[in-house]
């Protein structure tokens, strides 16, 4: 479904953690826009994590991020490829071309979260972007402060049914739909921004419900025996189904529960080196069970 994350001006930028949250609930693409020197400058086609954190770290070398309203968008393909220039945000304009460059300067700009009731008119493109060419560009033609306008957002609303925000070259922020102000002061257009939380597990082979009360959790990569393998309590393990977090703990999986319980070993490579497995690009969320034996 995609998730918009609106940072206005004087605002400082999400946390990492936010970011990634954001990324691994909608990972099919990134793109930024943000004002400054009168025009909006549209950055996009991130397809990794570390590609569109790097280009964040770069941005920040180049602007003062704080001081300038700023726009993020996290993909989730329902119509057209996942591909570099279906990401958001887009220019407002009825050039296709144009909007799938996937670094340019316009002068108002958008990104969408939903899924809006429009056949695309090329197979390979979003329903966003056919609605930015079919509609949304001739309604700028013919009033280019639409957007500001409460008739203008209303009429955007009555046919798209979703979220949308426009961001333009003077810095000016309009929202279509209703979004999420959180404490840090960033809106956001859904709750995808935080982390997937599971609260409890059922066990329903045994015909009852024994629940397992789970609190906490962290983004783990699955391990395999290509990984390597594990040594714990002086026992070797083929890292088959085993997990490791960022910090390189481990992790094995009950599958009845559906749950990560805490070992302690050590990961190694088939070279005999003790390794990290963590791999950012894989990671999913997994609920920990700390009070739970391996079996």
């Amino acid at each position: 479904m995609c998730i918009i994350v609106i940072k206005p001006a004087g605002i400082k930028m999400p946390a990492t953690t936010t970011i990634e949250n954001c990324w691994y609930n909608n990972n099919d693409g990134a793109g930024l826009m943000y004002a400054a020197g009168g025009s909006v400058h549209i950055q996009k086609g991130y397809m990794a994590l570390k590609d569109f954190k790097n280009a964040l770290k770069q941005l920040e070398k180049s602007i003062d991020v704080t001081s300038v309203p700023m726009v993020l968008h996290f993909r989730i393909t329902t119509h057209g490829e996942t591909a570099p220039g279906n990401t958001h945000p887009f220019p407002v304009t009825e050039k296709l071309p144009l909007l799938q460059m996937i670094k340019f300067k316009a002068p108002l700009a958008v990104a969408h979260n939903g899924i809006i009731d429009i056949k695309p008119s090329k197979k390979d493109i979003s329903d966003t972007m056919e609605y930015i060419v079919s509609q949304l560009a001739p309604l700028y033609q013919l009033k280019k402060d639409f957007y500001r306008q409460d008739a203008g957002k209303k009429l955007v609303y009555n046919f798209i049914k979703s979220k949308m925000v426009f961001l333009d070259g003077t810095g000016r922020i309009e929202t279509v739909g209703d979004f999420i102000t959180d404490n840090d002061g960033i809106l956001y257009s859904n709750s995808s921004y935080k982390a997937r939380t599971i609260y409890y597990n059922w066990d329903l082979w045994n015909y009852g419900a024994n629940w397992y009360e789970c609190s906490y959790g962290k983004y783990m990569t699955w391990l395999t025996e290509d990984d390597g393998y594990i040594i714990a309590d002086g026992n070797i393990l083929s890292a088959d189904y085993y997990l490791t977090d960022r910090q390189g703990n481990l992790y094995w999986y009950d599958m009845d529960a559906d749950i990560a319980v805490p070992i302690d070993g050590t990961l190694y490579n088939h070279e005999g080196q003790p390794i990290n497995g963590f791999q950012e690009e894989f990671a999913e969320y997994m609920v920990i069970q700390y009070n739970k034996k391996r079996k």
